[in-house]
């Protein structure tokens, strides 16, 4: 998994490098039969789905997928539901965690505006059967990981 770097002119020879050093290190990983997976994040050259779609199209590849984090799907994409349909089965992991409107903070699954249900449901309805990693870099993961899943797995009735 890998998530580029943030903007920082927003132009032309930014993306072009930007796709250039992906093109190289997806070289590299079909040379040694690995995947890559990109993921985006607000802010970053590969900031939204579709300007991941737009690199996977410069760069059709195997070797090269999408880390799907839910939550920057739900900041930066203005349909995060269409999104995951979009990306498909290039989705190859992805991250969950929950987030209020408009600010970029990684919260626990019952804590944001998100409705995660939809998210799993979508991801389920594209065909996406990897595993759903916890993304709460702020929490202690064994801490927090027992109550997280046990809310996770209880979505759905």
């Amino acid at each position: 998994m890998f998530a580029g770097t943030a903007k920082r002119a927003g132009d032309r020879v930014e993306w072009d490098r930007m796709v250039a050093r992906t093109r190289e290190l997806v070289s590299v990983a079909a040379e040694h039969g690995v995947v890559l997976a990109e993921e985006f994040e607000p802010g970053f050259i590969v900031g939204s789905t579709q300007e991941l779609l737009r690199l996977f199209e410069a760069i059709p590849s195997p070797h090269l997928a999408a880390n799907l984090d839910l939550g920057h799907a739900f900041l930066c994409d203005p349909n995060p539901i269409a999104s995951i349909h979009q990306l498909g089965g290039k989705i190859v992991h992805c991250h969950i965690e929950n987030m209020k409107t408009g600010v970029h903070e990684h919260l626990l699954p019952w804590e944001g505006d998100m409705q995660l249900y939809a998210y799993i449901a979508a991801l389920m309805r594209a065909g996406f059967q990897g595993g759903l990693a916890l993304d709460l870099y702020k929490h202690d993961y064994e801490a927090v990981a027992p109550e997280c899943i046990h809310y996770l797995r209880t979505l759905d009735r």
